[in-house]
């Protein structure tokens, strides 16, 4: 017994080497593989440490880290006795004796079967030797490391990046991140400043644009706060913060469209709303909500006369007409847009489509105001009906809800302003990043100061203000009317060089080849038609088709 137990033990522990060894070749291939990478850091980054020292520790620790894990997996999984005396009887034809006897109780190995099964066992484990048949086997697999290590020889051979970081190159590298970071102190502060004047007011308009200031500033103190501060990178996050001023932006629409809306509201009939017509007319609607105002409460308090009042619903009859005149004419201009855009796309012309595009969703920007139009034509309506049902006190009514719609397009306008000056602030900004005279804090020479074209040295040059002449930064983007015009030139195109790309079929004939064309097709419909007796159907048809003709052989069709 103790014989058929050694030679168990060593085909067990060859058994286990055979699987550490399989392991191993894989997890070196991922050490090595590990140890390009690392090899390769010094190759592209300058780093502060001996070539041979780096390059040995990742080789050194990819291999002793494969031979920790393959020794890991392999204790986790390792074969057992009963799977040594298993293997001893299939290797040896040995009829499963060793297994079962080992696999037996300490009781069964006292019997006379036990005894008999033990003694035959030992007798034929005697007479073999195990090293014979479990040698340890190496496949095509075992080449793998081979390939990670040849690039780390590879590797290891090139030289280090060179360090470039010389003491001036870092005072520089310093000198910038420090001009970048003043400049971006600067437009916090004023961003912290536009905060807190909307502090007083807590209408819903501004208190989105308080969280869009606040998500302003988180960016700017998250670019301060990089260690690795580069002024490029800066400025990439600045106008990522500025796109998304420019995103609110196109949801607010244009502030001269939304003025411009009201040009129609004039040539009125005279009466008590003359002075409401004209401030909206002028887009000042503060002072529309001061007129609306007073002329609520004369209503409210019975202050005007009969031929007031007439003159009065005539007036917000007449403002309703046309306000709802704005919008369908609104609603119509976007669908002829949408029809030149089906046109342009169906004639193959892209640029026209993208064009009309764009003008489409400028448009579209405006749809929150017209929404805001028709809410103020309705409640013209009403207070035209109130007046003439003599109810001033409901037409007062209607005016007050008229005011909520005025203040919620004057909050609109007045974030619109606002955020142009983020806009605005952010290219001083970055013009300042850029500035040699202040270093950040902010000059004439970059913040946009200049008067025009004679900048404020009052001499013709490159000033840097918003007239004409060549300016420096960012400028406030306005389509320009440029004088430019659509021609057309009638070509007389005359013979050129002819190029042969590829022969015809088919009988020579002047003109078009019709019968050739014509036999073609008459072909493709005769070989259409055609049943084809050796097409493969899917499975789901060639069961439905078999039952079909059993049916049909069996009399049952």
């Amino acid at each position: 017994m103790e014989e058929l137990r050694r030679q168990v033990t060593r085909a067990r522990r060859r058994l286990i080497l055979q699987q550490f060894i399989d392991f191993f070749v894989w997890t070196l291939f991922a050490g090595l593989l590990v140890a390009v990478i690392g090899v390769a850091i010094p190759k592209i980054w300058p780093i502060n440490v001996d070539a041979y020292v780096w390059a040995g520790s990742w080789i050194a620790g990819g291999i002793l880290g494969a031979a920790a894990l393959a020794g890991i997996l392999t204790y986790a999984v390792r074969r057992k006795s009963i799977d040594a005396a298993i293997e001893i009887d299939r290797r040896y034809g040995l009829k499963e004796r060793i297994s079962s006897t080992l696999s037996l109780a300490p009781q069964d190995l006292e019997s006379e079967v036990g005894r008999a099964l033990v003694d035959d066992a030992s007798r034929r484990v005697a007479k073999i030797d195990v090293r014979e048949r479990f040698g340890l086997n190496m496949n095509w697999r075992a080449a793998l490391p081979l390939v990670p290590a040849l690039f780390v020889f590879g590797l290891a051979i090139l030289d280090n990046a060179t360090q470039r970081s010389t003491a001036k190159a870092a005072e520089s590298k310093t000198a910038d991140q420090e001009q970048v970071r003043k400049a971006n102190e600067e437009l916090k502060k004023r961003i912290q400043q536009k905060r807190k004047q909307l502090e007083s007011d807590k209408n819903v308009k501004d208190a989105e644009l308080e969280m869009l200031l606040k998500k302003l500033e988180a960016g700017i103190e998250k670019i301060n706060a990089s260690e690795d501060l580069d002024r490029k990178q800066a400025m990439v996050e600045l106008n990522d913060l500025k796109k998304e001023i420019e995103e609110r932006r196109k949801q607010l629409g244009d502030s001269d469209e939304m003025k411009k809306q009201f040009n129609q509201l004039k040539d009125l009939k005279t009466g008590p709303a003359d002075k409401i017509a004209k401030a909206m007319k002028d887009g000042d609607f503060k002072e529309a909500m001061n007129q609306l105002k007073q002329l609520s409460d004369k209503l409210a308090n019975d202050e005007l006369t009969e031929e007031e009042k007439k003159q009065l619903a005539e007036q917000v009859g007449e403002m309703k007409d046309k306000l709802q005149e704005m919008v369908k004419a609104h609603e119509q201009a976007k669908q002829e847009l949408q029809e030149q855009i089906r046109q342009a796309e169906q004639q193959g012309n892209k640029a026209q489509a993208e064009k009309l595009k764009q003008k489409l969703q400028q448009m579209q920007a405006q749809d929150q105001q017209m929404q805001q139009l028709q809410e103020m034509a309705q409640k013209l309506g009403e207070c035209q009906q109130c007046m003439k049902q003599g109810d001033g006190k409901g037409a007062a009514a209607q005016l007050a809800e008229m005011m909520n719609d005025l203040q919620e397009m004057q909050a609109d306008l007045d974030q619109l302003e606002s955020l142009d000056e983020l806009m605005d602030q952010i290219a001083d900004a970055k013009n300042s990043m850029n500035c040699d005279n202040c270093g950040g804090a902010g000059c004439e020479a970059c913040m946009g100061n200049g008067m025009g074209q004679f900048g404020m040295s009052q001499q013709q040059g490159f000033g840097n203000g918003l007239g004409a002449g060549q300016g420096q930064g960012d400028r406030p983007e306005e389509e320009t009317d440029t004088g430019a015009y659509d021609s057309q030139v009638r070509a007389k195109p005359k013979a050129g060089e002819a190029v042969m790309t590829g022969v015809a079929d088919g009988p020579n004939r002047k003109g078009l080849s019709r019968e050739a064309v014509k036999q073609e097709m008459e072909s493709s419909l005769r070989e259409d038609s055609d049943p084809l007796s050796n097409q493969p159907l899917p499975r789901t048809q060639r069961e439905h088709a078999k039952e079909y003709f059993e049916r049909f052989r069996k009399g049952g069709a």
